[in-house]
């Protein structure tokens, strides 16, 4: 065959075989008719096994051997006998045909939400309960997916979302930054915790009133749930101990049932407290939004979305009522 090589000793090199076909004029309808002879030995079943005629196979296998300017095939009695540099060439088609099949595998699994990884940025309170059993239940949904959750503070948790460094974030303060869009997904009543066996803890609701002269548990100035509680004492003229400051709900919590105090906490945080402290509405209610941190322009994935989604569905049904 004018133009060809035929090569008698040692099967050309993979990875040579490899680095020619990329510099030359192949088609992977090519590559697939070649694979196919290999499998099936016989033109007729190759061209079955791809669902095209005889003609059509044969033409595919001859302008393969043309493109790769090599003899892959010994024409015998009307049979194609593959040639050592078919043989060395079909081994290094099979790996890359293993890789695809990997990757459909691969691409099958993330749009099943299967496999993947999703990154969770969120405030210590949300951590507590809320966010943990829906994590829970969402990994169970969809095993082999990897989930990391990244509890900071909310200005750590709106940087996190704007380096993209968490695929979402869940917070309690509205705090603004160009990169990231907050939407408020919750909005409930924060709640009176008593030590057991408090003067208060047979009370059905607590008012600022009832607190007057009581050492108060407070959160930092700053915080935006705090600065709502403390209108509210000053709105009704009523003056408490402020004498201990933390950072953290579970804090409040632990000094509460160690008789330290009194506090005002938010929903989410109720389920850590039940058992250990005294829980108790408060009136007049202190409205504790709960935000959805997204990247601006970066539509989350659709792992992240379907977490989202999730968290949504059980706001809606009352999960922190």
């Amino acid at each position: 065959m004018e133009g060809r090589t035929r090569i008698l000793s040692e099967p050309i090199p993979c990875s040579d075989i490899m680095q020619a076909m990329t510099a030359i004029n192949i088609t992977f309808r090519q590559i697939e008719a070649f694979r196919a002879l290999m499998q099936r030995h016989t033109v007729t079943r190759a061209a079955k096994m791809l669902r095209i005629s005889q003609p059509a196979m044969s033409r595919l296998i001859g302008d393969f051997e043309s493109s790769t300017g090599l003899v892959l095939f010994d024409r015998r009695q009307g049979r194609l006998l593959p040639t050592r540099e078919a043989l060395g060439l079909f081994e290094e088609v099979e790996q890359s045909f293993r890789g695809l099949d990997r990757i459909a595998g691969a691409v099958d699994q993330i749009r099943d939400m299967r496999r993947g990884s999703l990154h969770i940025a969120c405030t210590p309170a949300l951590a507590l309960r809320f966010l943990p059993q829906l994590v829970a239940a969402f990994m169970d949904a969809h095993a082999g997916i990897e989930v990391t959750m990244l509890e900071h503070a909310a200005s750590t948790v709106i940087d996190f979302v704007a380096g993209q460094r968490a695929d979402v974030g869940f917070l309690q303060d509205a705090i603004t930054h160009p990169a990231v869009q907050l939407e408020r997904i919750f909005e409930g009543p924060m709640v009176c915790i008593l030590p057991p066996g408090h003067r208060l803890a047979d009370r059905q609701a607590i008012g600022p009133k009832d607190l007057a002269g009581e050492v108060f548990i407070s959160f930092p100035p700053q915080c935006d749930a705090q600065i709502a509680i403390d209108n509210v004492f000053a709105a009704h003229g009523v003056t408490r101990q402020n004498r201990l400051y933390v950072q953290l709900n579970q804090t409040a919590i632990g000094l509460v049932e160690c008789g330290a105090g009194v506090a005002i906490i938010d929903l989410a945080s109720v389920h850590y407290a039940r058992g250990r402290v005294a829980v108790r509405p408060f009136h007049p209610a202190i409205s504790d939004p709960m935000f959805l941190a997204t990247t601006v322009g970066c539509p989350p994935s659709a792992l992240a979305s379907g977490f989202v989604r999730m968290v949504r569905e059980s706001l809606a049904r009352g999960f922190l009522h």
